[in-house]
């Protein structure tokens, strides 16, 4: 809207505006961390990919107008500075690892991730670390909520402190049978050995429940690790100024759209969608897709068609999915597009970001942006279904509608 207004690119008002990693300042008062993201990137990655500055393509029907929009987007995750999160390790006799954590999986894949960050960091194959399906508070480890993408950063963190745990444990039992320092062993393929001299070792499955001398005398015992997390930098938001450092990391991304709606219905289709994110370091690219597929797919679907109805006594009008309109599969993009960046964060697991919620947020934006560049309605109010579309072109420009009918008209329609 600024953009239409002082008659500049809307991507060149952006750019001009991003907040900088390493000097800008958040709305809390919050100064960016230097290694907190690249947005730049995020939107120059999403103009070049819906092609931005190239005209849309003819639509078949006169009454139909293409059009491109693009929104950006940044997201933390907001919690109280004790939110914290812990981890546990254990080794079985087959030298699988059970990873004890309490963050669930609701689709978005934390679980997985850990397991790979614990497969590599121990050199074991990733069908050896197992993680419980489901999360108790009588048996799991202790995380403070599945909430705000912050399993990943959170949970990660004390897993990668439980694995330095037992790292440490079996360097110093294999030390002392090795003849060596501990800071001279390496754990990889099973096995802990001497840097530069992989013959010189022992299995892992020899020392995990202690090491036990041809003569019987034994040292060590059962290897279990234990990490946890605690956020050392945040605050709370003071409540006169709302000043204060709310979040531990800023997951930065943009979203693009190219669109085709009907004039006459308020009807649209997603012709092309694309997403780029910073996540960080993608630990496994293909849940990252699959979670960026997934986030369009759901803000596509809050931003045309889900609302809640009440009548005037507050009762809701349309409460199960027979009259709650959710996207239907042949309403998804023609083609969707993922693009992943990785400025990774020193301080995070292997430099990953969250990303979970992340992915939605862009999606309603972005659409009603492109609608303004097809057919220069401006909407404000969620859900942009062909209604709610309709009533604005009706209002903002009555011209087009007229325009619509005498196309369909001219063209054998009624």
């Amino acid at each position: 809207m600024a953009a239409t207004r002082l008659k500049i690119d809307p991507v060149e008002l952006r750019l001009k505006n991003l907040l900088k990693p390493g000097s800008s300042v958040t709305g809390t008062g919050e100064r960016l961390r230097e290694d907190a993201g690249d947005p730049v990137a995020c939107l120059k990655s999403v103009a070049e990919s819906i092609g931005w500055g190239r005209p849309c393509e003819r639509t078949q029907q006169p009454w139909r107008f293409r059009g491109k929009g693009i929104a950006a987007c940044v997201k933390g995750p907001a919690q109280p500075p004790n939110a914290s999160a812990s981890a546990i390790l254990k080794f079985n006799e087959d030298v699988s690892v059970d990873l004890i954590i309490g963050t669930a999986s609701m689709g978005q894949g934390t679980p997985t991730a850990l397991s790979q960050i614990a497969a590599e960091e121990l050199g074991i194959p990733l069908e050896k670390v197992r993680v419980g399906l489901v999360q108790s508070t009588d048996t799991s480890a202790y995380t403070w909520q599945t909430v705000g993408s912050r399993g990943l950063f959170t949970d990660g963190i004390a897993v990668m402190e439980a694995l330095r745990d037992v790292k440490a444990q079996i360097k110093d039992v294999a030390s002392q049978v090795l003849k060596v320092k501990p800071e001279d062993l390496q754990i990889a393929d099973e096995r802990v050995f001497v840097k530069g001299s992989p013959w010189h070792g022992l299995p892992l499955s020899e020392v995990i429940f202690g090491y036990t001398y041809p003569n019987g005398n034994s040292i060590g015992g059962p290897i279990i690790g234990r990490g946890r997390f605690m956020s050392s930098l945040t605050t709370y938001l003071d409540p006169d100024t709302g000043q204060g450092v709310p979040t531990i990391f800023h997951t930065f991304g943009a979203c693009g759209v190219e669109i085709e709606i009907d004039a006459l219905t308020g009807e649209i289709e997603i012709v092309n969608a694309v997403q780029a994110m910073d996540v960080g370091k993608a630990i496994n690219p293909l849940l990252v897709k699959g979670q960026i597929d997934g986030g369009f797919i759901m803000g596509q679907s809050v931003a045309l068609f889900e609302e809640m109805l009440f009548d005037e006594q507050g009762w809701v009008l349309n409460p199960n999915l027979s009259n709650y309109r959710i996207l239907r599969a042949k309403e998804i993009p023609h083609k969707m597009d993922e693009i992943i960046i990785e400025t990774p964060q020193s301080d995070a697991p292997h430099g990953a970001r969250g990303l979970g919620e992340l992915v939605m947020v862009a999606v309603a934006p972005a659409i009603a942006n492109a609608i303004h560049h097809a057919i220069g309605v401006q909407i404000t109010r969620l859900p942009m279904s062909p209604e709610n579309v309709w009533r604005a072109i009706r209002e903002q420009r009555p011209d087009l509608l007229e325009e619509a009918k005498r196309r369909l008209k001219e063209s054998g329609g009624e």
